[in-house]
């Protein structure tokens, strides 16, 4: 008896954690961005980040290593480590928070978003609300946001172009395709492209 009783409080707890992990949707991919300026020279490309969207409670997670982008210039991307981004003592750059405004499953395909949440990159958390679209694939998810970041929010010393002009802004595209955390998913690319920043 005791036996049958263990035997069914497991495919219990295996029932709720199936459910559980039928709400999660996972991506994983690549993360670039770029500082624009007259040459758009400070560029990086990270091939490890990764996020989740809760789509029961709309909670959603991105990260990505802060030693993991890599640049052309080798000289750049040392500085870019030990100078602007300090990734030894801040090794990850996160945005935690979650969608507003939203129901999911989705009732159209593509849908306008708006997340809310903290922001943090060299270790200075920021309230942030970032906007982007959903839009639907099967049982996957798309993601796209386009936002800029002040560096002199997150206290990154602004990095300076070839024309002697300070890159204090970084804007980026951020697009995922997040899918059941209960199938394999195959990774996936993340790309932040640097957009005009504004004046």
């Amino acid at each position: 008896m005791r036996s049958l009783f263990l035997l069914l409080l497991c495919l219990c707890c295996q029932c709720f954690s199936s459910l559980a992990q039928n709400n999660i949707l996972k991506g994983t991919g690549s993360v670039s961005f770029a500082a624009n300026g007259p040459l758009n020279l400070i560029k990086a490309t990270s091939p490890s980040a990764g996020g989740f969207i809760d789509t029961r409670t709309g909670k959603i997670r991105f990260e990505a290593a802060s030693a993991s982008f890599q640049f052309a210039i080798s000289l750049m991307q040392e500085r870019f480590n030990d100078k602007y981004m300090q990734s030894s003592r801040h090794p990850r750059a996160t945005f935690v928070g979650e969608l507003v405004g939203v129901t999911l499953p989705l009732q159209e395909i593509t849908q306008e978003v708006m997340a809310k949440g903290i922001l943090t990159i060299h270790g200075i958390p920021q309230k942030r609300t970032i906007k982007g679209t959903l839009t639907r694939h099967g049982d996957a998810l798309q993601l796209v946001a386009d936002f800029a970041v002040n560096l002199q929010d997150h206290a990154i010393e602004a990095p300076k172009l070839t024309s002697g002009v300070a890159a204090e802004n970084i804007n980026v595209l951020v697009d995922m395709l997040l899918q059941p955390a209960s199938k394999p998913v195959a990774q996936r690319q993340v790309t932040l492209h640097a957009r005009r920043s504004p004046k």
